[in-house]
C-alpha cells in the first residue's frame, strides 16, 4: 500500500535525486521506506549539519540534486542554521523534514 514517505520520495526520484543525507529520526521513516523503494540510496550521519553540508557537497560534485532529511523540533534547528551560511550561494538544495504528530491527536486516542 502507498503511503506519504512513498510519495515524497517518488517525487524526489522524478526530480532527479539519486541519494538524501539524514540523521535517523522516526518521524520521517516512512519517507526512508518510499526512497528505498524507490531505489534512493539513504546516507546516515551524525548530524543534521552534516547531512545539510553532505546534501551541498553532492550537488556541488555530481550536479544533481541534494537532498537532506531533517526530524522534526530539534533535527530542523540544528540542520537549517548551515543553509543561511552556504560556501556557494547558487548552489541548490532542499532539506526536509516532516512533522510529529500533535499531542491532542495523541490524546483524543487515549480519551476513547
Amino acid at each position: 500500500m502507498i503511503h506519504g514517505g512513498w510519495l515524497v520520495a517518488k517525487i524526489l526520484k522524478r526530480e532527479g535525486v539519486e541519494v538524501v543525507f539524514t540523521l535517523s529520526g522516526g518521524h520521517i521513516a516512512a519517507i526512508y521506506d518510499g526512497c528505498l523503494r524507490e531505489g534512493i540510496r539513504v546516507v546516515d550521519t551524525r548530524h543534521e549539519q552534516a547531512a545539510v553540508h553532505a546534501a551541498e557537497g553532492w550537488t556541488k560534485s555530481t550536479r544533481t540534486p541534494g537532498v537532506a532529511l531533517l526530524t522534526a523540533g530539534p533535527g530542523v534547528t540544528d540542520g537549517e542554521q548551515v543553509s543561511p551560511t552556504p560556501t556557494s550561494p547558487a548552489v541548490p538544495s532542499s532539506s526536509l523534514a516532516e512533522q510529529p504528530p500533535s499531542v491532542s491527536g495523541i490524546a483524543a486516542r487515549y480519551r476513547r
